[in-house]
């Protein structure tokens, strides 16, 4: 575990070293950075309903589904309102 942790600060202090080096600019080096974090944080597939989405359309479609029946106003059942109440 201690071999570990100390390469996981070898890496760490290495990425400071390169942010110092060559400042917080629009670089090839910050741009694969950021294109690295951007990779990552995406949905290469989802399940839905037993079935498996690959398609990126596909899984942006499900996801906006999802997002919208999630946000949609819903019927309040049971309520009536009547003309004559707000007179």
């Amino acid at each position: 575990m201690e071999i570990y942790s100390k390469e996981e600060e070898f890496w760490r202090q290495r990425g400071y070293i390169n942010w110092v080096l060559f400042g917080d600019a629009n670089t090839a080096y910050f741009q694969a950075i950021a294109n690295g974090h951007r990779r990552r944080c995406s949905i290469p597939l989802l399940w839905e309903g037993g079935q498996l989405f690959q398609d990126p359309q596909a899984i942006r479609l499900l996801v906006d589904d999802f997002y919208k029946s999630l946000f949609a106003g819903r019927p309040r059942s049971g309520i009536a309102l009547t003309d004559h109440i707000w007179s």
